[in-house]
């Protein structure tokens, strides 16, 4: 397979791209990323990596490609609040360049945050999508996702629309809580969550690229979330367990200011499962050992 992927640097991308230089199958595997985020040494040896902007790259003497993967833009709430147009721009200009390329199959990174404030729980696919306050700087990353959804269904070409909830492992960055609580522990100091009883299902990034590859492989023009829904747990008991693989007792805890935050987000994966047979491996205390032990590193 011939696969182009956009924003291949980030967190999903580049262990999207480990999988498919590893695969028996021989795999091309282009790599499309400014670097303003992913990093370089995140990208596996095998891969032609083009350091460029999406919104700006010419594929020019590149050509067709079996699989394209739209990863790229601004993710993580801290990012989209702090400049809500630049994150409009990238996420929407990522769609068109991708919609403008030659692609017999293309899957479409979308998110839960398109779902809003959803009323089932878990929430299946079929809930009504919606940005409940257009005020919101965070409402930029859902409307963006929803946008894009929206192209690729109109596209008039093969696609898969994976709506990501709570993707989280080793080399992710600092912007979402599992991270955050990680280096609060390493660091000594207090453990701050910007509502302790909210609730959140989290899967583990080697599942979730295993999803991704079964709905390359096995089907088309279809919308799945990609999650695990099998754990729900607090931000508040989160934190305790983050505390506990780090084998400490913390029990200080302080409140944030963010406002906003839906207060249960879990997905029903029936659809995911009934296609592909795809089911998480990796449990929440497995998943939480591997990624704090890279960034205690």
């Amino acid at each position: 397979m011939n696969c182009l992927l956009l924003g291949g640097a980030g967190f999903i991308g580049s262990a999207l791209a480990r999988r498919l230089v590893a695969e028996e199958e021989e795999h091309q595997v282009t790599v499309v990323d400014n670097l303003s985020r992913g990093r370089k040494e995140a990208i596996p040896d095998g891969c032609r990596l083009i350091a460029a902007d999406v919104a700006q790259w010419k594929p020019g003497r590149y050509g067709a490609w079996d699989w394209l993967f739209c990863l790229a833009g601004v993710v993580g709430v801290p990012n989209v609040e702090r400049d809500p147009r630049h994150a409009w721009s990238v996420n929407t200009s990522a769609v068109l360049t991708a919609l403008g390329l030659d692609a017999a199959k293309t899957f479409y990174a979308s998110t839960s945050e398109a779902y809003g404030v959803p009323s089932d729980i878990p929430t299946p696919e079929t809930a009504p999508l919606q940005v409940p306050n257009l005020t919101s700087p965070r409402a930029v990353y859902a409307a963006s996702k929803i946008w894009g959804e929206v192209g690729f269904v109109h596209s008039g070409r093969p696609y898969v629309i994976g709506r990501f909830h709570n993707i989280y492992g080793p080399t992710m960055g600092t912007d979402h809580v599992i991270p955050q609580f990680c280096l609060q522990v390493k660091n000594g100091g207090p453990l701050i969550v910007d509502d302790p009883t909210a609730i959140r299902s989290f899967c583990y990034i080697d599942d979730a690229v295993e999803a991704i590859m079964r709905l390359m492989t096995d089907t088309t023009d279809v919308i799945v979330n990609i999650g695990n829904p099998a754990e729900p747990i607090t931000m508040s008991d989160l934190m305790i367990r983050v505390a506990q693989t780090a084998g400490i007792t913390r029990s200080s805890l302080t409140v944030g200011t963010r406002q906003g935050f839906p207060r249960r987000r879990i997905p029903d994966i029936t659809r995911l499962t009934t296609l592909t047979g795809f089911a998480p491996t990796i449990t929440l205390d497995e998943g939480l050992r591997r990624t704090w032990e890279w960034y205690a590193r």
